[in-house]
């Protein structure tokens, strides 16, 4: 019983070393089943009568998605909508990405928030456009914060085998 109890006690910690997060999916609730690829988009909206164009913004923030936002929105206010940025978010290398429609490439821009933050200067913070594409990046060290939890996953597994080995060595006895 006692062998059993412990293999039992084993696999509840090999369990939990393996536990992760829910799945996140976010829905903006003005997204349409329209063609997307159209960089002059706009939507009109009732409720505000205002003009909306669609963006994206990727990464580090809160929710991340496809938004439609009122012409003339700065960067702030998109990070603000989509929740802020993370903790993990590099503020100051946080990518813009606009496209154009004629060429077909598109330009891209880092703006540094985390300066923005410091002085507030509203000159550092650009105006989004239609179709942009916003990339908040991870800090570095989040990298290295991942690989010692994968260190430490296989270390609680180590140490339950060891555990095991043990057990069973004395019962053998």
């Amino acid at each position: 019983m006692k062998k059993f109890s412990t293999i039992a006690i084993c696999f509840i910690l090999a369990s939990t070393a393996f536990a992760q997060e829910p799945a996140k999916t976010v829905i903006t609730p003005n997204i349409r089943n329209t063609d997307r690829s159209s960089t002059s988009r706009y939507i009109f909206s009732p409720g505000t009568d205002a003009l909306l164009m669609t963006v994206k913004i990727w990464g580090e923030v809160v929710k991340p998605g496809l938004y439609d936002i009122p012409i003339g929105t700065d960067l702030i206010e998109l990070l603000s909508s989509a929740g802020g940025p993370t903790t993990r978010a590099k503020l100051s290398r946080i990518k813009i990405i606009h496209t154009s429609s004629a060429e077909g490439a598109g330009r891209v821009m880092t703006v540094d928030v985390a300066d923005f933050l410091k002085n507030g200067d509203s000159k550092l913070i650009p105006e989004i456009k239609p179709n942009d594409t916003i990339v908040v990046p991870v800090k570095p060290t989040q990298y290295i914060l991942t690989s010692l939890s994968w260190t430490q996953q296989f270390m609680s597994l180590f140490s339950i085998y060891s555990m095991i080995l043990y057990y069973t060595s004395i019962a053998r006895k």
